[in-house]
């Protein structure tokens, strides 16, 4: 597969080395048309334009429209501006507003793009903003450089309201309205709708095996959607949309270097000629992470050691995103590989305590921590013939999966063998560098048909029938488990009495869609997919997941009122090992979320801000919670939210808020106190300013505020005795600031991470609070051939 890569990647480097004289030489003429704008000349500057319009391709062309557009507007020829404008939009139909546009051409983009965006991830099919069947957060390119995000999870954090940071000692991991397990599995992450999640665990980590400047857009879908993507889809979908060749047209280059070790670089190369699009990325990210001290009287570890931790560490093996995109005509072609590895602060939950993390050998190259290598290749084929559109689609994943935990560097002798079962005749030096390693291997194979079918019904009624069979092949190839001391020695390697068990399951599924339009203004949305699974022990299981939304449309607002079911099946991972921290057994069920939700969103009623608040209703049963040594389908949860979120834009500035209040009304055997989740804030709130104060010069900031939390710390005493102590994680103010230089080819940066170096914790799936980062900076350097 790296193969594959590495030679499309020289391949597309070696058609843009030929077709970058022909570039160069349009480019040319573009610049000559802006010299001339820019002195007045404003007819020769549309004669140049238009006497080589054709010839322009990608982002170029987009700009040729745009610079068109102002010509006329320099005119007051409002009527061609606006034909301009629509074809700057039907060639990027995602075109975002930046600070450089001037007000008057703003507005143009305003009232032809409100409500009319695009997304495909809602239903399948293309539909705008105020027509999606459940609440939607879009995030666009602007917003992902003024957020100065380094990662998914920081983005996703900022912008999508109920999504909350949680904190894990082995991987990233975020909660959708106060719903989360031991690692990111309630959340359906997808690349171009192709999902990135285990198909083991069910995991998807939004780290830094995922590379930002690829990305055109992220499509988020608030709440469930399991009637179109069936488990996994529990609480959210993410889509991620990457570039097109033609948007890239060329190649983009980035490194940014920063404290605490932050080396990182991408290369993405993008072409379009005649019907084929290209489109490849590469990218690495190494941090040595901030070592912080942590003294033994303010550890929470059975058994406290003197020494440091590390956090936010990316190294030994740093992360890596590689990728292609092929188009042509009809047919399209998806591989990613990437991988990442968080070097874990402490050790294992029993001891949870500081540990020397480069004495320890590795595996792999892996040193301790928790490490995903996944392969994701996709071939489709679309055809339509009238009103009828077919896509089919074949697929493969495949994912090398590490976890390598510690004892710790000292482990005092307590009187009775605290992590090793009778296995080996060894004596284990408990003082010294106690380790295990696991490693299993995991492959997936499917193929999807997806028919839609467009009709109208007289002069008032129209809409469209969705429908898609879906087949997959799941197997578990290799697995092994090891145990050692002496931070090197090997003891014993397991195979039955202490693994994850090989084996296979089969997937099938089926679903149909109808969303029907009367009137102008009332869409209703219906969906039902039926899901078929062989487990590895020949147990069958059936699931069913409906959708319902009835939306009402207005020239600018509109109201939506949607319930939805949805589940996501007990994890491979949890039902076939025998490991001491995660035996559950095949026993283990699916997990249940019931939603309701009103929305409701303005379009421009008060010029330049735009809004919508949602309101939420959740009842979710069955939750998967640790019952001792075992887990259970135990968990019971309901709770109430309110969601705000709100865009302005004025002259020079661009604002984005939103705001989520969450409330628990009820739980059973879930993680939660009185009305409160724990290690979820009642309150989060975030804003992002973008401001453009001098020429090319902009100013970035984020504000992020979250009320108290309740954390619940557990542990056992040195007999083995289950304890729990509640500890209150005070409101937190955090800022982060950067500025940038921006021009056509190139842009530098400096991004400055909690500007203010507070000082705070975060709990979640770890046994205890985790320090967070303090201030971190990055200088970033751009520059597009």
């Amino acid at each position: 597969m790296k193969i594959f890569v590495y030679i499309a990647i020289i391949c597309l480097s070696l058609f843009s080395m030929k077709t970058s004289a022909q570039e160069t030489e349009n480019r040319q003429y573009f610049n000559q048309a802006v010299s001339e704008y820019q002195i007045g000349r404003i007819d020769s500057a549309m004669n140049i334009l238009n006497t080589h319009i054709n010839q322009y391709s990608g982002t170029v062309k987009v700009s040729a429209y745009r610079l068109l557009a102002l010509c006329c507007l320099a005119q007051d020829d409002l009527e061609k501006a606006n034909q301009y404008v629509d074809l700057l939009l039907k060639e990027d139909p995602y075109y975002s507003i930046s600070l450089n546009d001037p007000e008057r051409f703003a507005e143009l983009i305003r009232n032809k793009t409100i409500g009319k965006v695009t997304l495909t991830t809602a239903s399948q099919q293309e539909e705008t903003l105020e027509e999606v069947p459940v609440p939607v957060t879009l995030i666009t390119e602007e917003m992902i450089k003024a957020s100065d995000a380094r990662n998914l999870k920081e983005l996703l954090t900022t912008y999508v309201c109920g999504m909350t940071d949680i904190e894990s000692n082995e991987e990233m991991n975020i909660a959708m309205r106060g719903i989360y397990s031991s690692g990111q599995e309630k959340i359906l992450i997808m690349l171009d709708g192709h999902r990135l999640n285990s198909y083991t665990t069910n995991t998807a980590r939004p780290d830094f095996s995922i590379n930002l400047d690829k990305i055109k857009q992220i499509e988020v879908l608030r709440g469930p959607a399991s009637s179109l993507y069936g488990g996994v889809a529990l609480t959210a979908v993410v889509n991620i949309i990457t570039w097109a060749g033609n948007d890239v047209n060329g190649m983009k280059v980035n490194v940014s270097a920063g404290n605490y070790g932050q080396l990182s670089g991408s290369v993405i190369l993008g072409k379009q000629y005649f019907d084929c699009n290209v489109m490849g990325w590469a990218s690495v990210y190494n941090a040595s992470g901030e070592s912080v001290n942590i003294p033994v009287d303010e550890q929470r570890g059975t058994i406290p050691v003197p020494g440091n931790i590390i956090i936010g560490g990316y190294n030994k093996k740093p992360s890596f995103d590689v990728g292609i995109k092929l188009g042509w005509k009809d047919f399209s072609l998806l591989y990613n590989t990437n991988y990442s590895k968080t070097v874990a602060p402490y050790s294992m939950s029993y001891f949870f305590a500081p540990y020397s993390y480069d004495k320890y050998r590795t595996f792999k190259g892996n040193a301790p921590g928790y490490a995903s290598l996944a392969h994701h290749l996709e071939a489709t084929m679309e055809k339509e013939w009238g009103d009828f559109s077919l896509k089919a689609v074949v697929s493969y994943d495949a994912e090398d999966q590490t976890r390598y935990q510690v004892g710790g560097d000292t482990i005092p002798d307590v009187g009775f063998n605290i992590i090793y079962p009778v296995g080996t005749s060894d004596s284990i030096f408990l003082s010294k560098g106690a380790f295990q390693y696991h490693n299993w291997q995991e492959s997936t194979w499917g193929a999807s048909l997806h028919g839609n079918y467009q009709y109208r019904l007289g002069e008032h009624h129209n809409g469209s029938i969705t429908a898609g069979i879906q087949w997959n092949r799941f197997n578990l190839t290799d697995s092994y488990y090891v145990e050692g001391d002496q931070f090197s020695r090997i003891l014993v390697t397991y195979d039955d009495t202490k693994n994850l068990y090989t084996g296979h399951e089969n997937y099938a599924n089926a679903y149909v869609q109808l969303k029907h339009r009367w009137n102008k203004n009332f869409i209703i949305n219906l969906g039902l997919r039926y899901d078929y699974k062989k487990r590895r022990n020949k147990k069958v299981i059936h699931e069913y997941s409906p959708r319902i939304a009835f939306i009402w449309l207005r020239p600018k607002w509109n109201l939506k009122l949607s319930y939805a079911k949805s589940f996501v099946d007990a994890p491979y991972f949890y039902r076939n090992n025998t490991l001491d921290t995660t035996m559950g057994g095949e026993n283990l069920l699916s997990e249940y979320l019931h939603s309701f939700q009103l929305t409701f969103a303005s379009n421009n009623l008060l010029r330049g801000f735009e809004f919508d608040a949602n309101i939420f209703y959740n009842r979710a049963k069955d939750f998967i919670v640790p019952d001792g040594l075992y887990y259970t389908n135990a968990g019971a949860l309901e709770n109430i939210g309110l969601e705000l979120s709100a865009t302005y834009s004025y002259r020079n500035l661009k604002c984005w808020y939103n705001l989520t209040y969450q409330k628990v009304l009820s739980y059973d055997k879930y993680s939660a106190k009185g009305h409160s989740v724990y290690n979820i804030p009642d309150l989060t709130s975030n804003l992002v300013l973008s401001y453009k104060f001098w020429k090319k010069f902009y100013f970035h900031t984020h504000m992020s505020v979250m009320s108290k939390q309740y954390s619940l710390y557990e542990y056992l005493d040195t007999e083995g005795n289950s304890l729990a102590t509640e500890l209150v994680i005070p409101s937190r103010f955090l800022w982060d600031a950067g500025l940038a230089y921006q021009q056509e080819r190139y842009e530098i940066s400096c991004n400055i991470h909690n500007l203010l170096n507070t000082h705070y914790e975060q709990g979640g799936t770890s046994v205890a609070p985790i320090t967070q980062q303090g201030l971190w900076y990055t200088i970033k350097i751009g520059y597009k051939f």
